[in-house]
């Protein structure tokens, strides 16, 4: 008879799941709002943005020597990080920069994942294609959010909206993969 171990999550884990949390609450904040308010609500989304970017960099900090492929948690945390000041800090933002602005995030982002992946890939790290599959769904909808067309056709709050809802998915592929990422873990 075996006895299962209780399900337990780590502190980095639940770190992810409140950025994961948090990104989702604000595509579902930014949905329903008119494109017409999201420069006042630039900075809000821009918070987001920080939370998120600053949660990979405590994990980055605190854990690099213990994670597979840690060195791209360094460089999104960073990356989102210092992006989150454009729309935080800059008082011009025009509506029609905010879908650009968060395709250029979601692209980086994107980017950054698909190259993680690789190196997952190289390094047997089974849960590789996970971080290629979020890679590709930001790139296509970082993509997205810099056409203008689709911008008009679907709305830019709900273009911002599905960046938050890809980014949060990513955040939720960190939580399922950390066990696979956990050196100490992989070694048990």
């Amino acid at each position: 008879m075996s006895i299962m171990k209780p399900f337990r999550l780590a502190w980095v884990q639940w770190l992810w799941v409140l950025s994961a949390l948090v990104l989702l609450l604000g595509g579902v904040f930014i949905i329903n709002e008119p494109d017409y308010r999201l420069a006042f609500l630039a900075s809000r989304l821009g918070l987001i943005m920080l939370f998120a970017g600053l949660s990979n960099l405590v994990v980055y900090f605190r854990k690099n020597n213990e994670i597979h492929g840690s060195r791209w948690l360094l460089a999104e945390g960073l990356s989102t990080s210092l992006l989150a000041l454009f729309p935080i800090f800059n008082e011009m933002v025009d509506t029609s920069i905010i879908p650009f602005f968060f395709g250029v995030w979601e692209l980086f982002s994107g980017i950054l994942e698909v190259v993680d992946a690789k190196e997952l890939e190289e390094e047997n790290i089974k849960i590789w294609y996970c971080f290629f599959a979020v890679g590709c769904a930001e790139l296509l909808s970082g993509t997205a959010a810099m056409i203008e067309g689709v911008d008009h056709a679907v709305g830019i709050n709900h273009v911002i909206a599905i960046i938050m809802f890809v980014q949060s998915c990513g955040f939720l592929f960190k939580i399922i993969a950390y066990s696979h990422l956990n050196i100490n873990e992989v070694e048990k």
